[in-house]
């Protein structure tokens, strides 16, 4: 009874240490004692600020095609005996300020004349010019209120203010909502052809996270690939979807975490993620001696194993050198994995065990040029759906959730090309209301339209 109870204790006290630094729990998650104090730093006597050396990093003046005025200044007397000054510098420093007029939005008013047939006495009205909305604002406006919800995560009363403070443009917040789903329609096919394009590449980075929608519980997935990333929003976790996203049949290289819907995928094209791998083995300190044995060890050789890898990546260590002295650490690795499987902290235990049945993902950065050993490129991009879920709270309908999937893998998309994203957005509403074809989201070289956006 006694070791049972003990066996308890150790247990509640490693689920009670549990944070974002030894588990897969998020950072929000922390309480306000779970980070450790961390050692003050030896000072380095140096001062704040750049050091000598440095790559100096300074604003650049705008061209002359963007200056809308230039004012010339002369002297007329000598600061030092004040007699009179005469002449002109070749040469006379320029000081440039940046300054945004005061904008509104503008009107434009379309008179519909009526005119009755003086044959059939019926009435007939003009209609509007193509590319004319049918509502009350246009392809411009409609794109800022996407982008401020989706790249600025701006709740749907913030954009409202934002524009009226901004450019005097009086919105209700319904008709935010209906601009909202204006843009999503524009975005449908850019953002459909971008998640066929990531089924085909060669390296995928996949996460997913809790969403809300109509106040049921929902995923936010993403896959992300060198230049594109695709949102979905789901209620199921489960395989099905990551079929959805990655293709019924897997092709190229999967970087994830260990979560069960993409065991479907064969062991040898996955990655698991380390970053992951690495706060379980600090978990395992919590769970009794040989727990805390075992996971410090792991952490040594994961420590070694990043060191390697950092310099293999940046081309200080060549590739065949890193791979003969990854072997022994690989093996340590396992062997640790092995001793921790039969260990009596049944938590330590039971992890090792998970992780042995991936054996084959673990070591596939070192056999594959190319394949990064963390998913922190999916993290990230997910993090930006983990920030817009805080603010809204999720959405309202299936329609919402669209909206977010697009607007999302718009422009994280974007940002990833380095491509200007209201730009974007703008051209893609003006298509949609003529009917025409949105700009592609695909990198250059692969968009199947001739329209572009420039950076």
């Amino acid at each position: 009874m006694i070791a049972k109870l003990v066996a308890r204790v150790q247990a509640l006290e490693a689920r009670l240490a549990t944070n974002s630094s030894n588990s897969s729990r998020p950072p929000s998650s922390d309480g306000p004692g779970a980070a450790a104090p961390k050692t003050p730093a030896t000072p380095s006597g140096r001062k704040r600020g750049g050091q000598p050396g440095h790559e100096k990093h300074e604003r650049q003046l705008l061209g002359p095609e963007r200056v809308k005025s230039t004012t010339v200044l002369l002297p007329t007397a000598c600061r030092r005996c004040e007699m009179p000054l005469r002449g002109r510098d070749v040469a006379p420093h320029r000081h440039q300020v940046v300054e945004i007029p005061r904008l509104l939005a503008e009107a434009h008013d379309y008179l519909l004349h009526s005119l009755q047939c003086t044959k059939c006495k019926v009435f007939t009205r003009a209609e509007l010019p193509s590319g004319v909305p049918t509502g009350s604002f246009g392809p411009r406006l409609t794109a800022m209120i996407a982008v401020c919800s989706g790249q600025y995560h701006m709740s749907k009363r913030q954009v409202e203010e934002l524009m009226s403070d901004f450019f005097d443009a009086d919105l209700s917040l319904g008709s935010v909502a209906n601009l909202q789903q204006a843009a999503s329609d524009a975005l449908a096919a850019p953002v459909a052809e971008a998640a066929e394009y990531v089924k085909q590449q060669t390296v995928k980075h996949a996460d997913e996270t809790g969403w809300s929608e109509a106040k049921k519980r929902a995923w936010l997935w993403v896959v992300v690939t060198s230049n594109v990333a695709v949102f979905l929003i789901d209620k199921s976790r489960g395989a099905l979807v990551a079929k959805r996203l990655l293709g019924d049949v897997f092709k190229g290289v999967l970087i994830s975490d260990r979560w069960s819907a993409y065991n479907w995928i064969r062991t040898e094209v996955r990655q698991v993620c380390w970053a992951h791998l690495l706060r379980q083995f600090k978990g395992f300190e919590d769970h009794g001696r040989e727990g805390k044995r075992i996971g410090v060890a792991l952490q040594a050789c994961c420590e070694t194993m990043f060191k390697h890898w950092h310099r293999a990546r940046d081309g200080t260590l060549e590739r065949r050198r890193f791979q003969q002295i990854m072997r022994p650490i690989g093996r340590e690795i396992l062997d640790l994995l092995k001793q921790g499987s039969l260990c009596d902290a049944q938590k330590v235990a039971g992890r090792c065990r998970e992780i042995l049945k991936l054996q084959g993902a673990l070591f596939t950065f070192v056999r594959l040029h190319g394949i990064e050993p963390t998913n922190n490129t999916a993290e990230r991009a997910v993090r930006q759906g983990v920030l817009w879920r805080k603010g809204s709270f999720g959405t309202d309908s299936k329609n919402g959730s669209r909206f977010v999937e697009r607007i999302l893998t718009v422009v994280a998309t974007l940002r990833m090309q380095r491509r200007n994203v209201l730009e974007y957005v703008t051209i893609a509403c003006d298509a949609h209301l003529r009917g025409q074809t949105a700009p592609s989201l695909l990198p250059l070289p692969l968009r199947t339209n001739s329209r572009t956006i420039a950076a």
